[in-house]
């Protein structure tokens, strides 16, 4: 068929302009979900392993504090890279399941999706730490201030490490490598503070202090490039 005949029976067959096409697609009802709507039905797509965990982690501190009257600030602490996981893992569910490219054409698209569940979980770990910290400090020899940068650094590198290997890493192998590091990193913890006790000096917390500042700037900033990659996704597929 040549260019010319192509052309003659595009124009004889061109479809109509749509009419009130505005109209229609105004009257059809849509319901209104406002985006804090949106964030707090996220939380019934969490696992719930990972609020059991939470649960078991305060659990066995209140126990040991209250009951025991043990030093439990070396084992929560041990526990937070096992707590920092749940955040890792959810963060790359949506693909490992499949579910990326369906999420990416929804009204609150795969972008949303990430922000509201990290923002979840990432909230509901930081009231959690809150109410480990007391515990922590009971019977120890440090103060609310050390308590508090001992627990939260083994965290963040956590999901420092875990944010930057989910965006290198895709499929199910990135859960297993998210695994690895959070034991890894508890492992860690502990041997530190077993065989290299003399970093918990007093006089050099000004380290630990430096450490979990740029934790702390290191995590926002994977927190971005992990955003960024998904709307990088959605115009790949777009």
């Amino acid at each position: 068929m040549n260019r010319n005949t192509k052309r003659i029976l595009s124009q004889c067959f061109e479809a109509p302009a749509p009419q009130k096409k505005i109209d229609f697609l105004n009257s059809i009802p849509m319901p209104s979900v406002t985006y804090w709507e949106f964030v707090y039905s996220q939380i019934a797509y969490i696992r719930k392993w990972i609020w059991g965990f939470s649960a078991l982690v305060f659990g066995i501190a209140f126990i040991g504090a209250e009951y025991l009257e043990k030093d439990m600030l070396w084992c929560i602490s041990a526990f937070m890279p096992l707590l920092a996981l749940s955040i890792i893992t959810e963060n790359g569910r949506s693909e490992r399941y499949g579910m990326a490219e369906l999420e990416l054409s929804t009204r609150f698209s795969l972008k949303n999706v990430v922000l509201a569940r990290l923002g979840v979980l990432g909230f509901a770990n930081l009231v959690l730490i809150g109410l480990l910290v007391p515990l922590a400090y009971r019977n120890s020899s440090t103060s609310v201030l050390q308590t508090s940068i001992y627990m939260l650094c083994p965290y963040l590198l956590t999901v420092f490490l875990g944010l930057w290997a989910t965006r290198k890493v895709r499929g199910r192998g990135s859960a297993y490598l998210c695994a690895g590091i959070a034991v890894g990193v508890s492992f860690g913890n502990v041997m530190l503070h077993y065989s290299f006790w003399f970093f918990y000096a007093r006089h050099h917390f000004v380290w630990w202090i430096a450490a979990f500042v740029l934790l702390a700037a290191g995590t926002a900033n994977q927190c971005l490039k992990t955003i960024k990659q998904t709307e990088e996704l959605a115009w790949n597929l777009s």
